[in-house]
């Protein structure tokens, strides 16, 4: 009777949650492919990057290398210091790394990029994009955002304030509600191109947030952002950009053309 029960059980979590997809291009698409740009997410070396990058390039196109002293092309990550804040990242580190890296590949320091941004890289680059800071609304065609906290997510608040934590301040700004998360807004801006991607694992399902569950870190809704081409994947937080058809999913959109 026990095992009954749990396969019961795990047969309920897994049929739970419908997977939100949003056929590519249905919200809009950018103007055309252009270098991309893969921005980390907190505590991160950006490694799971690795899968997308090697399709990308495949297909031809150019991923910039944040990381010219380690072999291959490495995403844009970052140690804040205490007390960092994410406007600050955004501006003062971000920013000028994304055109130092344009300008080391070659290209003008303002040409237009593609943005695939993981976890808190996400509320980075959409700080520059509806600030807006120094152009970056015009400098980013189609941003891809897997699992960002656009919502908020009360884990990460919770762990980066445990004990004297330097990262505490950037745990306070991705809590629910908070004022950086209320300033910032909850809706794709007009102009923009934003995809947002959730993790909704079946084995926690059953950790309820709005319709859909958790991705260890982030809630699988937390992402979603109103206008915004939306989507969920049955993965955790760090497994979203390994898992094969998230990353078919990213480079379908940032090839995809207005017909």
């Amino acid at each position: 009777m026990p095992l009954t029960l749990l396969g019961v059980g795990v047969l309920v979590l897994t049929q739970l949650d419908t997977p939100v997809r949003t056929p590519v291009g249905a919200r809009g698409v950018g103007t055309g492919s252009h270098p991309v740009v893969e921005v980390a997410g907190l505590g991160s070396d950006g490694q799971h990057f690795a899968r997308l990058t090697a399709a990308l390039r495949e297909r031809g196109t150019a991923v910039l290398d944040f990381d010219a002293a380690t072999p291959g092309v490495q995403p844009l990550s970052y140690r804040p210091a205490r007390g960092a804040s994410i406007p600050a990242l955004a501006t003062r580190l971000v920013a000028p790394r994304i055109r130092a890296a344009l300008g080391r590949a070659g290209y003008p320091r303002d040409t237009v990029v593609d943005v695939v941004a993981h976890s808190m890289g996400g509320l980075l680059v959409r700080y520059l994009i509806e600030h807006p800071v120094a152009g970056w609304a015009a400098q980013v065609d189609d941003l891809v955002m897997v699992a960002t906290p656009n919502h908020g997510s009360d884990v990460v608040a919770w762990e980066t304030g445990l004990g004297d934590n330097p990262m505490a301040g950037l745990g306070r700004e991705m809590k629910p509600g908070s004022a950086f998360l209320d300033a910032l807004g909850y809706a794709e801006p007009s102009g923009e191109v934003y995809t947002a991607i959730g993790g909704d694992p079946w084995f926690l399902r059953w950790l309820r947030y709005g319709h859909h569950g958790f991705d260890d870190q982030v809630p699988a809704e937390s992402p979603f952002l109103t206008g915004a081409a939306i989507d969920t994947f049955g993965y955790v937080h760090g497994h979203l950009l390994r898992a094969e058809e998230v990353v078919s999913l990213i480079v379908r959109t940032l090839s995809a053309r207005a017909r």
